[in-house]
Parts: structure tokens; C-alpha cells; sequence
């Protein structure tokens, strides 16, 4: 991973310590309340946001045939959350969002076992779902590779251009941070 990006994920990991632990309060602005949304987990069950009140909420937005940078984040958020203490985790909860229509629950639930974070929580949606989040988080994406008769949702081959985007949410859902770009450069 680009050392600027290992970086700003150690700047997480601060972040997500201090916000989870009740005994060293920091100060974050809050930008904006997180907003809704209901989309399925990778267990086929229907999930809001708002079930996560009281949590710190670390979320991302991936595809499962990335072939570089979502599987490398993904696994930086894993080591994240090793790092953190049995209490911490306990008030931490990670979400991946996928804006592949190919990455149905059986498939985010493939790519789940990859990960060893119990309650981790790699969600789908319609498209329209899909679009309205990423619209709501500002996530940037659009396809790469595609035949002129394929749809993403069926090409094993589809890439995206996309950015990466890392947002924290403090228990009370407001939005804290948002980490994104190329090399997870800070925008507020």
C-alpha cells in the first residue's frame, strides 16, 4: 500500500481508538449527520444505518473483483481492529459497500471469509440503492471494462475507476471524517 495511505489509516486507527474509548475524549468537527440508508448484508438480511446508533461506524466503499486497492484496504481495517482492545472492538462496527451489482450477498459473503472481524458487515442494494448511498458519501465510481453488450452486474471482467473512501461515523451517526482519494488523502 502507498506509505501516504498506510499513513492516514494509522490516523484512523488513532481516531477510531479515541473515539470508541470513553476515557480519552477528542475533538473531531462534525460535518454532517451520516445519512440513511437500507441495503443487504452478506447473510441476505436487510440493514439500516441507524441500527448502528450507539457504535463507531468505520465504512468503506469496495467491489469484490478490485484487483488492487479494495482488498488492501480491506485488510488495513482488519489490522486495525486486531490492533484495538477487546472493549474497543466491542463499540466498533466495520461496513464495506459495494457499487458492483455483481456482488450479490452469496458473493459478499465469499469475500467476508477473507476477513477475520466478526460482525463485519459488506453490504449490496439495488442500483438505485447502490447510486443514492455513494451519492449521499460522495464515492466516485464508474466502469472501466466493459463490452458494449455487457452489463457490470454480469461481466467477470468489469473493472471500475473509482475513488477510496473511508468514513467515520461517532455513535450518536454523525459524520466525523471522511478519508478518500487515490492515496486516501483527507477531504472534509
Amino acid at each position: 500500500m502507498i506509505p501516504k495511505a498506510k499513513t492516514t489509516l494509522a490516523l484512523v486507527l488513532s481516531t477510531v481508538i479515541t473515539l470508541a474509548s470513553c476515557t480519552h475524549p477528542v475533538y473531531l468537527p462534525s460535518l454532517y449527520p451520516a445519512p440513511g440508508f437500507t441495503l443487504t448484508n452478506q447473510n441476505g438480511q436487510v440493514v439500516e444505518l441507524a441500527h448502528f446508533r450507539g457504535k463507531v461506524i468505520v465504512m468503506d466503499f469496495v467491489y469484490t473483483r478490485c484487483p488492487d486497492v479494495c482488498g488492501q484496504l480491506n485488510y488495513e481495517l482488519q489490522g486495525i481492529w486486531h490492533q484495538l482492545k477487546e472493549e474497543l472492538r466491542q463499540d466498533l462496527v466495520l461496513i464495506s459497500i459495494s457499487f458492483d451489482l455483481y456482488d450479490t450477498p452469496e458473493v459478499l459473503k465469499q469475500y467476508a471469509t477473507f476477513y477475520d472481524v466478526p460482525g463485519w458487515q459488506f453490504l449490496t442494494g439495488t442500483k438505485e440503492q447502490i447510486q443514492q448511498v455513494t451519492s449521499d458519501y460522495g464515492v466516485g465510481y464508474e466502469i472501466k471494462t466493459a463490452g458494449a453488450n455487457q452489463t457490470h452486474a454480469s461481466s467477470h471482467s468489469v473493472e471500475f475507476i473509482h475513488n477510496s473512501s473511508v468514513v467515520l461515523i461517532d455513535r450518536e451517526g454523525t459524520v466525523r471524517k471522511t478519508y478518500g482519494g487515490p492515496e486516501l488523502p483527507v477531504k472534509d
